[in-house]
């Protein structure tokens, strides 16, 4: 039998909350409703509304609002971020409606993971949860499919996970499997402290986890009257009278199993092929930044298993790559800029009206000369100027600038860094020249190019936007554009 060490201070730690994947749903369908900005006041006003919350008292608890939208989070719909919400790939998919509910909470399943930024589980626990999860319940030894009770006993424990591991445990899992009912009951009361260990694990995993994925049908919970000879284990939950049981259902008195379901068995195995369960997870050690972990998580990460899941979005594959390479170099990239300059050609030939992208480059011009076409056909030349630095960019010269647009007689220059000092607004008022974000022109890319239907950006939207505000910082007003477009 596998040796675990078992204790409550060291096992995997869910969110709990919201246990039905309806009201789930409805909490992430609220923040669509407020355009991702969080306000814990206007969400409990809104649910009550749709029917969705009632609360324990008439006001309502806009505390219980942040604790789901933490949940929320750790589910993977999404992350936090300067009080608003930015809903994961997976997410705009389903309130968009392009997919089905069962294959996109599958990538939700499939990209969790501890570390986790919404866990507070222990350090020493380096696993992709959702892969090996999945890798259990689709291997023939156990017949696809693991019983309430063994997952309680084995899974929450498991730190890592090797091939040898993982063998080792399908060996217990079976030993386990062929007790009786009392032989187990005999190792779970071993346990220092059992009542409280388990009770918090059966808690987070059956009444929690296990419904919300077999809510969205990710997952199937099956009822099986002759396990453990119909009998249920139960775990004191605190000093009080609440108990805790392996059953499969609320008010049942019976335990069951989980599997995958059958629709989804072959889309499993294909993203296991591709992605092992052996794999390392992303740590925050292996970014640069918390900000750039989260991102990788929960946007760049998804979108490769989106691809396999659902294959129309087989072909953005490369879109991706090439957005996070940009958004990487503009913050990481050599001292010279050259890194951050060559990382931006890719992303402007991935506009539609784009007919060329030179990078010039040298002090006496600008970086990128980009030809772009009109809805006549007409062409037109536009500057790029990257801007790398250490923490912002802090002036700009809009004179040598502007010197720059009538060398190559362009319309404006388009200054990217990936940050901005309030002192560059006054720097160029009243010049051909605006500024954005590298994140925020990545994500009008990612998102332009996600949702069409031949892979690539709309650039003429953002000309005439850019057109009407020269002079200006435009990077608040593409924000704006994304969120009426795209956001939910």
């Amino acid at each position: 039998m596998i040796k675990l060490n078992r204790s409550k201070d060291n096992k995997w730690i869910m969110q709990k909350n919201i246990s039905s994947s309806n009201l789930l749903e409805a909490f992430v369908s609220g923040m669509q409703n407020q355009n991702n900005i969080i306000d814990s006041d206007y969400l409990v006003n809104y649910l009550r509304s749709t029917h969705t919350y009632h609360g324990r008292s008439e006001e309502g608890n806009s505390n219980t609002m942040g604790v789901r939208l933490s949940q929320a989070c750790f589910y993977m719909f999404g992350f936090k971020k300067d009080h608003t919400f930015y809903p994961s790939p997976m997410t705009e998919l389903y309130l968009n409606q392009t997919a089905d509910k069962e294959k996109i909470s599958l990538v939700n399943l499939f990209s969790m993971q501890f570390p986790s930024p919404y866990s507070e589980t222990p350090s020493n626990f380096n696993i992709y949860i959702g892969r090996f999860l999945l890798k259990l319940l689709s291997d023939n030894r156990i017949d696809r499919k693991l019983y309430i009770d063994e997952m309680v006993y084995f899974l929450p424990f498991i730190e890592r996970i090797t091939p040898e591991i993982y063998n080792e445990l399908i060996e217990s899992i079976l030993e386990f499997r062929g007790m009786s009912y009392e032989q187990k009951k005999d190792l779970f009361t071993s346990v220092q402290d059992y009542d409280d260990v388990f009770a918090n694990c059966m808690h987070e995993i059956n009444y929690y986890f296990l419904r919300i994925f077999s809510g969205f049908g990710c997952l199937e919970i099956v009822s099986d009257s002759f396990h453990n000879n119909g009998k249920l284990f139960s775990f004191r939950h605190g000093n009080g009278n609440t108990f805790r049981t392996d059953a499969y259902a609320s008010m049942q008195r019976i335990s069951g199993y989980v599997q995958i379901n059958p629709n989804l068995m072959s889309t499993v195995k294909e993203l296991l092929n591709e992605y092992s369960p052996f794999d390392k997870p992303i740590t925050q050690a292996d970014s640069l930044s918390k900000e750039d972990w989260i991102r990788d998580l929960y946007e760049f990460e998804p979108l490769k298993y989106i691809s396999i899941v659902i294959p129309s979005h087989n072909n953005k594959a490369d879109v991706v790559d090439i957005i996070k390479d940009m958004v990487y170099q503009s913050k990481y990239g050599s001292r010279d800029g050259k890194s951050f300059e060559e990382s931006l050609k890719p992303v402007f030939e991935l506009f539609r009206e784009n007919r060329n992208v030179e990078i010039i480059s040298g002090s006496g011009d600008t970086d990128l000369l980009c030809v772009m076409e009109n809805d006549d056909e007409s062409l037109y030349k536009i500057n790029v100027d990257a801007k790398t630095s250490h923490h912002q960019t802090s002036s700009i010269n809009p004179i040598r600038i502007t010197n720059h647009i009538r060398l190559n007689n362009s319309r404006y220059c388009i200054i990217v860094s990936p940050k901005f000092s309030r002192g560059v607004r006054t720097d160029i008022q009243g010049f051909q020249i605006v500024t954005i974000e590298a994140e925020t022109l990545a994500n009008y890319c990612l998102k332009e190019c996600l949702n069409s239907k031949d892979g690539l950006a709309d650039y003429n939207d953002l000309n005439l936007h850019i057109t009407d505000n020269l002079g200006t910082d435009i990077t608040k007003a593409v924000n704006y554009i994304i969120d009426e477009k795209y956001g939910i």
